[in-house]
């Protein structure tokens, strides 16, 4: 049988027992799923291990401890630094988006206001949560970073900015540790225009940034804006895409492919 699995944001380390304090963990172990003393539990802290622990008591309606039996590697950890740049849809479908977002592998997800973007704000708190939940049922063994609101144009800069063979800005950090040369971010628009996407142009491990746009796609201004800071469009096909499917097809490419 399938153990559940659940997030804990601090690390387990070498620790022999847990402790958590979560009214909404206590209710789900107990009410919901109907979890007993002794009963095994799977806990990740993003570290990319899973601890196999076993309910040792629950103190109150808010404490739950937990005693570490074993330790394994999680199921998948992203192998590349995958960045979604999604433009802001209606409510339940920027949360479908983060939800599948989270499962295909992507480590960083930037909701960006675009010109044609029917809503100008998401519930951050509600996005993380999905990102937790989804990481939990997929058996990744960490849960991606979901970055603030930005502009368009914030997109653009914090995508093409380089320093030092790093690419560091308030959203993005990454550090090329096993190899001295500069690390690029390989960035893609996708619109339903221009050449198709070759996956076969990634390599395993390079750093990459993924543009997709809202109902209706980019704007001649954005799509002026792409080519103007040397951001390659390319098409997933000729069909025109739901901004959710297109986000489900790009990832899949570049993961799987």
């Amino acid at each position: 049988m399938r153990l559940h699995r659940f997030f804990c944001p601090e690390p387990v380390g070498s620790r022999s027992e847990l402790t958590f304090r979560s009214n909404e963990l206590v209710d789900q172990l107990r009410r919901v799923l109907h979890i007993k003393i002794g009963e095994d539990v799977i806990i990740f802290d993003g570290s990319g291990s899973d601890y196999r622990c076993a309910v040792a008591r629950f103190d109150g309606a808010d404490r739950v401890v937990l005693d570490v039996r074993e330790t394994s590697r999680s199921r998948y950890m992203p192998m590349r630094k995958l960045f979604l740049y999604g433009a802001v849809v209606k409510k339940d479908n920027f949360e479908f988006i983060v939800e599948k977002a989270t499962e295909l592998g992507v480590t960083d997800i930037i909701p960006v206001i675009a010109e044609r973007s029917e809503k100008k704000a998401v519930n951050m708190e509600r996005l993380n949560k999905i990102a937790i939940e989804a990481s939990e049922q997929s058996g990744r063994g960490d849960v991606p970073v979901v970055h603030s609101t930005i502009s368009f144009k914030e997109a653009i800069d914090e995508a093409r900015s380089t320093n030092n063979g790093e690419i560091r800005n308030s959203n993005i950090e990454i550090r090329n540790k096993s190899e001295s040369q500069n690390t690029k971010l390989k960035t893609i628009a996708f619109h339903t225009e221009g050449d198709y996407f070759n996956p076969e142009t990634i390599s395993n491990n390079e750093p990459i940034a993924i543009f997709i746009g809202p109902e209706g796609g980019w704007s001649p201004d954005e799509i002026a804006m792409f080519h103007a800071n040397d951001i390659v469009t390319l098409c997933l096909g000729r069909q025109v895409l739901r901004t959710e499917t297109a986000v489900i097809a790009a990832l899949s490419r570049v993961v799987f492919d």
